[in-house]
């Protein structure tokens, strides 16, 4: 008798202990799961109040072309929401649009893994206007370019291009897309990796680039490239021909905003005592760690893409997150 209730307390102990072990387990479980949550999922999100359909709205992305792997795919399905909820107008690239090594032509399959089935969303079915960055000149970048003769929403018409748009009566925008990496020199030291880059005529697309901004009659001159004038970022950062040939041209024919990707990364830089905005938004595959300079006014890594939004003379900028949460928003005025 004393031997069966012995057994009986012991095996009584041994299931308080199991529970609570278990109870211990689930804590720990819950806990690990609430810290996975991050600040800025739990923070702002874009609603319909945060950008008036009224107002002229468009979606920036860059540094995506990854077929769906990393975070593009996830990208482009808060795009799609996104774009919808502000009524975007069209989708702006800054280039790297086919990692790693390009397309090979209008036939090539990564048009449909890459691009077609990846930003399939109706919202997304606007124009989009891209410029061509180094990953896409390991490829064929006249393949891109001819594939504007094909697709109804992919509008990259030449290596470089322009066009106007109105955003009320009283005020309108000159949009101006730039190919940079044939202005790069690094990418002239490895002519076998980048067949297409001696090709192209710098100084042609520079008093191109000239001409365009000094007879803009528009308020607002928003400049798109792929690579930086500006970056804070430790993997590439500062470009210093851009900073010497593009810089100085943005600055005297007052350009507001140069967007650019490159580096993936969210950055807004501002250079004291000067007009124009350096946006870096290169995230819209494969985010790398953020750093920052003194010239840096934010800096952060994490998934996303750009909205921009105008409304008669001023300008407002959402770096937004895969969850549709708002990471960092800026807006100043024209003059």
């Amino acid at each position: 008798m004393k031997k069966k209730i012995f057994f009986l307390a012991f095996l009584s102990s041994v299931l308080i202990l199991v529970s609570c072990t278990e109870q211990k387990t689930a804590t720990a479980t819950s806990t690990t799961k609430t810290t996975k949550v991050s600040t800025s999922e739990a923070g702002p999100v874009v609603t319909k109040k945060t950008f008036d359909k009224k107002s002229f709205n468009f979606l920036i992305v860059s540094d995506w072309g990854w077929n769906g792997y990393k975070h593009q795919q996830e990208v482009a399905d808060q795009m799609t929401k996104t774009a919808d909820t502000v009524g975007a107008k069209f989708i702006a690239s800054c280039g790297d649009n086919f990692q790693i090594s390009g397309i090979a032509s209008t036939q090539d399959p990564l048009w449909m893994t890459n691009f077609e089935n990846i930003y399939k969303g109706l919202s997304l079915q606007s124009e989009w206007f891209p410029v061509l960055g180094n990953h896409d000149y390991k490829g064929s970048p006249q393949a891109e370019i001819d594939y504007s003769r094909i697709s109804r929403r992919w509008r990259m018409t030449e290596h470089y291009y322009t066009f106007a748009k109105k955003v009320n009566d009283s005020i309108s925008v000159r949009f101006i897309f730039m190919d940079t990496p044939p202005l790069v020199t690094e990418y002239y030291k490895n002519p076998g990796e980048y067949p297409e880059i001696t090709k192209q005529d710098t100084a042609k697309e520079m008093k191109w680039l000239k001409g365009v901004l000094e007879n803009s009659k528009e308020q607002w001159k928003l400049v798109f490239g792929h690579h930086p004038v500006y970056s804070a970022s430790k993997t590439h950062g500062n470009t210093k021909e851009m900073i010497e040939r593009v810089k100085p041209l943005l600055e005297k024919y007052h350009a507001q905003f140069y967007f650019c990707g490159h580096d993936h990364d969210f950055q807004h830089l501002h250079e004291k005592g000067k007009n124009v905005e350096y946006i870096v938004t290169g995230t819209g595959g494969e985010p790398r760690p953020a750093s920052t300079n003194d010239l840096s006014v934010f800096s952060k890594s994490e998934p996303g893409f750009s909205v921009v939004s105008l409304k008669a003379d001023s300008l407002k900028i959402c770096f937004v997150g895969t969850s549709g949460n708002i990471i960092y928003k800026f807006g100043r005025s024209y003059r």
